[in-house]
């Protein structure tokens, strides 16, 4: 029996240094768990910058494509004057607005307009006259000087009588002044001023 109880001290004594030399260390469950370590970009990696939504190209200007209507001249006979400006035998020249493809050479957009008209004695159902329609014209050239047109006309011109020559005279250069480059304007026919074929002596 003493063998045995010495034999139970020893394997106490055993046990109790054990578990003196090892020590156990329990994680609290309720303890919250450090976030990971954060990995720092490489040094020579950039960041691009979030791009911007790109604006829309600002629509072209009506000055660089040119201009996109002209007037043209008519003759409202009889007028007196209330409808435009009065000319020869009691008569206005009233400006008509007609749109064209975009150009910068708005003069001669405006002759070639009217000239168009050939053969029609009226614009429409407005009752406005072309003095023109009997004439069959063409620009040959056309000139900017010193803020004066020279408008060099080729071909034939035909008036109807002494009320149509101030008529033709108005319908070709009130197309002029319209511009804001231009303050006057002389005008050709096969080389002779246009007064003078008006006047018959041409």
């Amino acid at each position: 029996m003493k063998k045995q109880g010495f034999i139970l001290i020893i394997i106490c004594l055993l046990t109790w240094v054990l578990s003196a030399c090892v020590r156990i260390t329990l994680q609290d469950p309720t303890q919250t768990p450090l976030p990971p370590t954060a990995r720092p970009l490489p040094s020579n990696t950039s960041i691009p910058p979030t791009p911007l939504p790109s604006q829309a190209p600002s629509p072209t200007s009506t000055t660089s494509q040119g201009a996109t209507s002209v007037k043209i001249f008519l003759i409202a006979v009889n007028d007196n004057g209330v409808s435009g400006k009065k000319i020869g035998c009691n008569d206005s020249v009233v400006p008509v607005l007609i749109y064209i493809d975009p150009t910068l050479g708005v003069l001669r957009a405006s002759l070639n307009e009217l000239f168009k008209m050939e053969g029609q004695k009226e614009y429409g159902l407005s009752g406005l006259y072309n003095s023109l329609y009997q004439s069959h014209l063409s620009i040959d050239s056309l000139n900017i000087v010193n803020r004066e047109a020279v408008v060099k006309l080729k071909g034939t011109l035909s008036s109807g009588g002494v009320c149509d020559d101030p008529r033709i005279k108005a319908q070709l250069e009130e197309a002029a002044p319209q511009f804001k480059t231009i303050d006057r304007v002389s005008v050709f026919i096969n080389g002779i001023p246009l007064d003078q074929v008006l006047s018959g002596r041409g």
